[in-house]
């Protein structure tokens, strides 16, 4: 029974290790194309138990959305997580909605296996969400700044309930 637990351990530490991270993330930037999102990144690197991604500009629509330091994805089959560190808004929607993130965490396990959880904390507040990827449906709830609670883009996305300040969208 040990040798059985023991073979079954060291073949999920070799395909998480092994597995080819680096086309995975350039297969996911292929399928974003579908959606009209793009990212341009300076440097993508595996580091065997996860991917680092730095310097990293998404755009959506040809839109300079939003600018990623640093970006790691974890996939680790039961436990995924991407955790983006040093968000701010690009350029081209820099006037419109200036947002800085410290960072998003966005995490997917077994327990759940079709619930991602989002948390997120910046010069916004602080985001707490889901994303059903069966349903396709998004729920942001929000603990916004003094500051994001005034903007234009917080109160026209944003609406009050019980819970809080909630966003909900079908993707």
């Amino acid at each position: 029974m040990k040798k059985i637990v023991l073979i079954l351990f060291s073949s999920y530490l070799a395909i998480v290790f092994l597995m080819p991270k680096v086309n995975l993330y350039y297969t996911l930037k292929q399928f974003a194309v579908k959606e009209k999102i793009s990212i341009m990144q300076k440097n993508v690197q595996d580091r065997w138990f996860d991917l680092k991604v730095t310097d990293a500009d998404l755009f959506y629509d040809g839109i300079n959305s939003a600018h990623i330091s640093s970006l790691e994805i974890k996939p680790w089959l039961f436990y995924n997580q991407i955790k983006a560190v040093d968000i701010y808004s690009g350029k081209d929607v820099k006037k419109m909605f200036d947002f800085k993130a410290d960072e998003v965490l966005v995490v997917l396990n077994i327990l759940h296996p079709f619930v991602a959880t989002i948390k997120a904390s910046g010069n916004f507040g602080k985001i707490d969400g889901t994303f059903d990827i069966k349903a396709g449906k998004l729920k942001l709830i929000s603990k916004p700044s003094k500051h994001f609670k005034t903007s234009q883009a917080f109160r026209e996305l944003f609406r009050k309930k019980e819970e809080g300040y909630v966003y909900e969208s079908n993707i």
